[in-house]
């Protein structure tokens, strides 16, 4: 408990006075406010989308609005429900107080209930207030940009000092941003060559710093498009790192060569994922006419040319595996009908085509990227057309106006060869879930978690974007994470993930498909913060919006601009054990509140995390267990009668349990030539515009789930501001389902507490897992009737 006198901040719910409030589909912690001493305080609230106002006996002044802000509100409050702003308690000591404050300044109203889908990560600001009990506030203002470096360079910030004193805002001074020097260029491998004959067109990628790709024939330089050019040692010099989603080199002005009496084009990559689709090395139009040199979605080596009226392909039999380097060719020889594509210098696939020319193409030469396309393998029987680009690693990109024969491009493979410790040891970053270091104390922390290199150079984020809870005795932890929305992880000793997933709904308000907060791909409105932080317990707060691919809010109600939204409130205690207050605010409808979901990092399947024998626990509340084994598919017959403990059975000594009182559950009956556990990799980390896409290969992160259970809600209300709200415990445990069964009495039938005498109250809230007092002494005498039907687990006591 904070005492007003004190120098603190804490979160609270300020009502205004304002008629928004009376809608306003917000929990107990939407504000902030910082006390400096009685009746002086810096607020962060709602009503002006949390541009702080210092208040004071002598009135009250709101800090200068240093990037303009305009949406869909008042000019006071231009973000109308606070879709795109949030304020987070930082750090808070008698020392000093740091809020953090996200926003985007602007963005377009235009197309109601569709909305925000044009802002972007460059879109988004970061404040940051410290604040000093003598009043001193350092502000420091962090603009989002369209290029990674420039919002990473320390010095590209905005810093504004000034005092805070009774009447009013006093020594203001601002320092506007500047940039550091240019980095010096990388240093490649040794350069390879020289070209066994002279292309028509090349590109070398030996700049090794810039925005900018040289076609060394013409000396035409293009734009390298994406957030960050990165510069990596290739197989001759430098190459190019291309992201998988926004890297692209197009030579606007490169003019069509002249290929119909045959061509070859070659390039070398390393591939970090498969793509969507089919991604290029190298194409030229590719719509209507042209030619693409690349990788399909299958991870096959192909070539697809337009030739007369049709479209010819020819792909390889051989997988390309992912770091590694390869060398590509094709050619189209017109005198033998034949298109025949090439694999490390030896052709690995040919196809016969009919009489005619290549139908070319003006359109730009396009290097890793080429025209949006619908993914692979969707889950549901719809289009879904995405933006990527190849993720991987190109080099020695050429255009040849002739045919080369098979001796002429294994001399060019042997010419750039650059052997067999970097051929597959390409300088490209793994892929692994990431998993900072311990802490070995009980507690939450920020922080931001890394993953790897192109993809968390798209996030414009600050130091403290993600949660992690450790535990002093425990092997496990709590993730919230911005590359799974902050979907809540619980993660044990081999760092396998599991969720209890979210909620969700679907097609409400002209949206298509799943309404998840899995769909803020961006997270552009998802977050979480520290509430509460002691040695007694952890409380954290993840918000989110239903919304679909294309940012369709469930619910949307035009006259007050609210959607559905979620609140939940964690509440994690040292023994490792959660419960959660999930409150979803809507006037009805279906949802969803639970599915047993394994998050799984590249390179794992299914299989590699999941149990077999068995692969679910269940047991009632006499310990009466029932074990389901997966070994040849689904099973059959699973009862969920009585079932008030749920265990899914991991690779490892921990394993995620759920405790609720279940009324009924499935599972998923889906299992694919991939795996006999369902999996799917549109979600997470994946930015591509879907809902649902079935795994191919391991070569991403996915997830895979195995059940849902369904059960009762704990509150509901009507109203102008509805919700329905509903409680569940989880964890990670070192047992059998059976041997849960005091946690779940405990819990589920917790013993009666009796005030003696120093205190009021004692009713047990099971939405904290914890016994309420109100204290009136300093001595607190209570009895408890503790029985082995109704025990006592490790009992929490809020006073």
């Amino acid at each position: 408990i904070t005492a007003i006198n004190d120098f603190a901040a804490y979160y609270t719910k300020i009502d205004s006075g304002q008629p928004f409030e009376k809608y306003s589909r917000t929990g107990p912690f939407a504000d902030i406010v910082v006390n400096l001493k009685p009746n002086h305080q810096l607020i962060f609230q709602r009503d002006s989308s949390y541009l702080p106002c210092w208040k004071t006996p002598q009135g009250q002044w709101y800090v200068d609005e240093i990037l303009p802000r305009s949406g869909d509100g008042t000019k006071k409050m231009p973000d109308r429900v606070n879709a795109v702003s949030y304020v987070r308690i930082i750090e808070n000591t008698n020392k000093e107080i740091v809020v953090h404050w996200r926003y985007a300044p602007k963005f377009d109203i235009s197309s109601f209930p569709v909305r925000h889908t044009e802002l972007n990560f460059a879109s988004f600001v970061d404040e940051y207030f410290t604040i000093s009990p003598n009043g001193k506030v350092t502000r420091i203002i962090k603009e989002g940009t369209k290029k990674f470096d420039d919002w990473a360079d320390p010095l590209n910030k905005t810093i504004q000092t000034f005092n805070l004193t009774t009447s009013g805002i006093a020594e203001k001074k601002t320092q506007k941003p500047s940039y550091s020097s240019q980095p010096k260029p990388l240093r490649g491998n040794p350069k390879k060559g020289p070209e066994i004959i002279e292309p028509v067109a090349c590109w070398k990628f030996d700049e090794a710093i810039g925005d900018l790709a040289k076609e060394s024939i013409s000396g035409y330089e293009s734009n390298i498009i994406g957030p960050k050019s990165l510069w990596k040692k290739g197989i001759s010099g430098t190459c190019l790192q291309f992201d998988g989603y926004n890297t692209s080199v197009a030579a606007t002005a490169q003019k069509t060569h002249d290929i119909n009496n045959g061509m070859t084009v070659e390039g070398w990559l390393a591939i970090g994922a498969y793509p969507w689709n089919w991604a290029p090395v190298i194409q030229q139009g590719a719509q209507d006419n042209g030619y693409v040199l690349g990788v399909t979605a299958y991870g096959k080596a192909g070539l697809k040319v337009k030739i007369g009226d049709d479209w010819q392909e020819v792909v390889s039999k051989e997988t390309l595996e992912q770091f590694k380097w390869y060398h590509l060719a094709g050619t189209f020889d017109p005198g033998k009908k034949q298109i025949t594509i090439y694999i490390n210098g030896l052709p690995c696939g040919s196809k016969q085509v009919g009489q005619g020319k290549v139908v070319s193409s003006d359109e730009p030469v396009q290097i890793g990227k080429g025209h949006q396309m619908d993914i692979v393998d969707p889950v549901w029987n719809k289009k879904e057309i995405t933006e990527y680009s190849l993720d991987g690693l190109i080099d020695e990109v050429r255009i040849y106006s002739k045919v080369l024969d098979e001796e002429q491009i294994q001399k060019s493979f042997e010419a750039f060869n650059p052997g067999v410790s970097v051929m597959n040891n390409p300088d490209m970053h793994k892929r692994k879930l990431p998993s900072p270091k311990r802490t070995d104390s009980f507690g939450a922390r920020y922080l931001t978690m890394k993953f790897y290199e192109t993809w968390d150079n798209l996030w414009r984020i600050g130091p403290h974007t993600d949660i992690v809870v450790d535990f002093d005795e425990l092997p496990i932890r709590y993730v919230f994470w911005h590359g799974v929305g902050y979907i809540p992880m619980i993660v044990n000793e081999n760092d396998q993930w599991y969720s209890n997933e979210f909620n969700e709904t679907w097609n409400r308000s002209g949206g298509k498909g799943c309404q998840e907060p899995m769909s803020d791909k961006d997270c552009f409105h998802n977050h979480v913060r520290i509430i509460e932080n002691s040695p007694a317990r952890v409380v954290i707060h993840w918000r989110y919006p239903l919304i679909d691919v294309s940012h369709i809010y469930a619910g949307y109600v035009p006259q007050t601009g609210w959607s559905e939204w979620s609140d939940w409130y964690y509440y994690i205690y040292p023994d490792g054990v959660a419960v959660k207050k999930m409150q979803c605010w809507t006037s009805g409808g279906s949802h969803e509140w639970q599915e047993s979901m394994a998050i799984l990092s590249p390179g794992q399947r299914p299989e590699d995390v999941f149990e077999s024998e068995p692969t679910l626990m269940f047991s009632d509340i006499k310990g009466n267990q029932r074990d389901y084994s997966w070994t040849d598919g689904p099973p059959s017959g699973v009862s969920y009668d009585d079932v008030k403990i749920h265990v899914v059975n991991y690779k490892a000594d921990y394993d995620p349990f759920t405790i609720g009182d279940f009324k009924a559950g499935d599972i998923y009956n889906q299992r694919t030539d991939y795996s006999k556990f369902p999996a799917w990799n549109h979600w997470p980390v994946a930015r591509i515009i879907s809902d649902g896409r079935n795994c191919i290969f391991p070569d991403r992160t996915s997830h895979s789930s195995v059940t849902h259970v369904f059960w009762d809600a704990y509150k509901i209300q009507k109203g102008d501001a509805p919700f329905e709200e509903k409680i569940l415990m989880e964890g990670m445990a070192k047992t059998t389902a059976a041997e849960l069964v005091p946690l779940a009495r405990s819990w589920l039938n917790p013993a009666e507490l009796q005030v003696k005498n120093g205190c009021i109250g004692g009713e047990y809230d099971p939405a904290q897992r914890a016994y309420i007092l109100m204290a009136e002494d300093k001595v607190l005498n209570v009895e408890i009737k503790a029985s082995e039907q109704r025990p006592l687990v490790n009992p929490c006591f809020v006073i």
